[in-house]
This record gives C-alpha cells, sequence and structure tokens, in this order.
C-alpha cells in the first residue's frame, strides 16, 4: 500500500530528515514545500512559527515510518498525517513502492 504523508517541520532542518527517510528506505520522495506560518494553539498559548511542509510518498510500514519521524523531529506533538493512495500513474506508484519498502 502506498502512502502520502504530511509532515511538518521547522525549516532549518526538514531538508535532514527528507534525507534521513530516503536513505532508511521510508520513503522513495519528499517534496519540501516553501516556508510558511503555522499558527496553533499548544498548551493554552497561541504559536505562531515558519515550518517547511513534508510531502513523503511511501510504501513503508506506516508505523514504522511514524515511529522514525517520531525520532527524528524536534517537536513533542509533530503533525503526521497519513492518506492512502489509490489511483495514480502505475509506473511511478510501482517506482515508489520498490524504493520504500523499510522495514516492512
Amino acid at each position: 500500500m502506498i502512502r502520502l504523508f504530511m509532515v511538518s517541520h521547522p525549516c532549518e532542518t526538514a531538508g535532514d530528515l527528507a534525507r534521513k527517510l530516503i536513505q532508511d528506505e521510508l520513503a522513495a520522495c519528499v517534496h519540501m514545500l516553501p516556508a510558511g506560518e503555522s499558527i496553533y494553539s499548544w498548551k493554552d498559548e497561541i504559536c505562531q512559527e515558519k515550518e517547511t511542509l513534508l510531502m513523503i510518498k511511501t510504501a513503508a510500514d506506516p508505523k514504522i515510518f511514524t515511529e522514525r519521524v517520531l525520532d527524528a523531529h524536534p517537536y513533542e506533538c509533530p503533525e503526521i498525517i497519513g492518506f492512502e493512495v489509490s489511483e495514480g500513474h502505475r509506473e511511478y506508484l510501482d517506482w515508489i513502492e520498490q524504493l520504500s519498502k523499510g522495514d516492512s
């Protein structure tokens, strides 16, 4: 099963996480969207941070993938949202499966 995960990450180190996921074969491709502002409520405070949104394409086990992101992420409760990919260009989807099985 191929999934697309969205992970917000501090801009300065987003590329480090992306490279680590690819190196560990937990992602085939990570698209890093330009820095944007996130405004959110955390522990009774309104927070505002510059973040990069990572769009991560993977066929890795979602539990293993999430654990690795949590281990590498500086936030206490990072955004990690995954979607199952049910359609797409078959050759591209096969490529994702070949490169990102990780520890599955």
